[in-house]
C-alpha cells in the first residue's frame, strides 16, 4: 500500500528533495517509479539536479572522412544529448574541442577573413548545456608559437569553488617542440592573460596529446619522461613528481609502439595514474592520496586479456585506448578492437561491459562530458 504522505508530495517538492542527493543515489531513484524517472529525466529539472558523465565528444575518421559527433554513454538509441558541431556558435569556419572540464568546453575556433588567406584562430569557452559561450582575447601569440605551431591549451573550472574559469596556454622553449618555457593563463574574473615562467625542469616535455586533469586549483599534465607535473591557476606553484616505479619497464618500452606512456585522471577524488603500454600484460591503477606523503598507492590491477577477451583478436588485444575514469562509479572506460568498441570495466565487480560499437577507423580524440546547467 502506498504511503499517503509520500503520495501527497508535489512534483516541485520531490525535485527539491532529489536535488539534495548525490548522483549515485539520484540514479537509483529512477527505479522508484516511471513518474520519478520522468521527473529526473525532464529537461526542465536538469539545472536543479546533480549530473554525471553523459557521453563523449568524438573526433575520428571513418572511411577516410572526418567524423565529429557526440556519443551518448547511456540510451545510445536516443538522439545525441548535444549536437556537434555546435549550431549556437555561428561565424566560424571550424570549431575543434580542445578540452573539457566540469561542463565547460575549451574550443579552438578559426575563420578565414577576406584580408588574409590564412585562418585566424581564437579560443572560445562554451557551455553546450546552456548554449552560451565566451570568446577569449588573444594571448601574446594568438594561439601559435614562433614556429607557427598551435600551442597546447587546457581548461580549468570547478564550480564548487568558483564561478570563474582559467585557460592555460603553454609556451614552447627553444629546447625543442614540447618543452615548456612558461605558461600564459587567462582568468575569466580579470578578463586578461598573465605570463609565468616555468619552474619545472628545463627539458620537461609535455605529452601534448594526452589528457590533463584539473582539481584543487592545479592543472595536472603528464610528460614523456614518466613524470606528472602541475601548475596552479596563478602560475605561482609548480609541482613535479615521478610516476610509480613499478608502472613501467624502460628496458622493454618502445615509444613508437606505445599508444601513450600513461593516463591520468581522478579516482575517488584523488589524482590517479594508469599505465598504458602495448608491451605490458596488466593495467595498473595508482592513486596519490597525499601530496605531502609523496607516495603512489596501487589500487587495482587487471590483465589486458581480461579487458579485451572476446572483443579483440590476439593481434589487437594490446590495442586499447583509455577514455576516462567515471566520476561517480568505480569504472574506467576504454576503446578496443578493430571496430573501436567502447567498453567499461567495473573494478568493484571485476566485470567488463560492452557499451557500443563506434565503428570507426581511427579515433583522434575522445573527450568526456558532464553537463553543467549553472550560470
Amino acid at each position: 500500500m502506498a504511503n499517503p504522505a509520500a503520495a501527497s508530495l508535489t512534483d516541485d517538492l520531490i525535485v527539491e528533495i532529489l536535488s539534495r542527493l548525490p548522483v549515485k543515489s539520484l540514479c537509483r531513484c529512477k527505479c522508484v517509479s516511471p513518474h520519478w524517472r520522468g521527473l529526473i529525466s525532464h529537461p526542465d529539472h536538469r539545472h536543479r539536479l546533480p549530473q554525471t558523465l553523459a557521453g563523449f565528444f568524438l573526433n575520428a575518421s571513418n572511411r577516410g572522412r572526418q567524423a565529429r559527433r557526440f556519443i551518448n554513454l547511456s540510451e545510445a538509441s536516443r538522439p545525441p544529448l548535444i549536437r556537434y558541431p555546435f549550431s549556437f556558435m555561428p561565424g566560424y569556419d571550424d570549431v575543434t574541442i580542445v578540452d573539457s572540464c566540469n561542463g565547460l568546453l575549451l574550443c579552438r575556433a578559426s575563420r578565414t577573413e577576406s584580408s588574409s588567406p590564412d585562418a585566424v584562430f581564437c579560443h572560445v569557452v562554451c557551455n553546450p548545456a546552456t548554449r552560451s559561450w565566451h570568446v577569449l582575447p588573444n594571448s601574446s601569440s594568438g594561439c601559435v608559437d614562433n614556429n607557427n605551431e598551435l600551442r597546447p591549451a587546457r581548461l580549468g573550472f570547478d564550480p564548487a569553488v568558483s564561478p570563474n574559469f582559467h585557460v592555460f596556454e603553454f609556451v614552447h622553449s627553444e629546447q625543442g617542440y614540447g618543452c615548456v618555457a612558461g605558461v600564459e593563463i587567462y582568468s575569466s574574473e580579470t578578463g586578461a592573460w598573465s605570463y609565468s615562467e616555468s619552474e619545472w625542469e628545463e627539458e620537461t616535455h609535455l605529452l601534448e596529446g594526452s589528457p590533463s586533469v584539473f582539481f584543487d586549483g592545479l592543472l595536472h599534465f603528464i610528460t614523456i619522461d614518466f613524470t606528472v607535473v602541475a601548475v596552479n591557476v596563478k602560475g605561482e606553484s609548480w609541482w613535479e613528481k615521478a610516476v610509480p616505479e613499478d608502472s613501467y619497464d624502460l628496458q622493454n618500452w618502445d615509444f613508437y609502439e606505445a599508444w601513450e606512456p600513461c593516463f591520468i585522471g581522478r579516482y575517488k577524488g584523488n589524482l590517479c595514474y594508469i599505465n598504458e603500454f602495448y608491451s605490458d600484460t596488466d593495467v595498473s591503477i595508482w592513486v596519490l592520496e597525499d601530496y605531502a606523503a609523496d607516495e603512489w598507492i596501487l589500487k587495482h590491477r587487471v590483465s589486458i586479456q581480461r579487458l579485451t577477451k572476446n572483443i579483440a583478436t590476439p593481434a589487437e588485444s594490446k590495442c586499447y585506448n583509455f577514455i576516462t575514469v567515471h566520476p561517480h562509479c568505480n569504472w574506467f572506460l576504454y576503446v578496443t578492437g578493430s571496430d573501436k568498441i567502447l567498453m567499461a570495466y567495473d573494478m568493484d565487480r571485476d566485470a567488463v561491459h560492452v557499451i557500443q560499437n563506434l565503428g570507426l577507423d581511427c579515433i583522434l580524440q575522445c573527450i568526456p562530458y558532464v553537463p553543467f546547467y549553472g550560470n
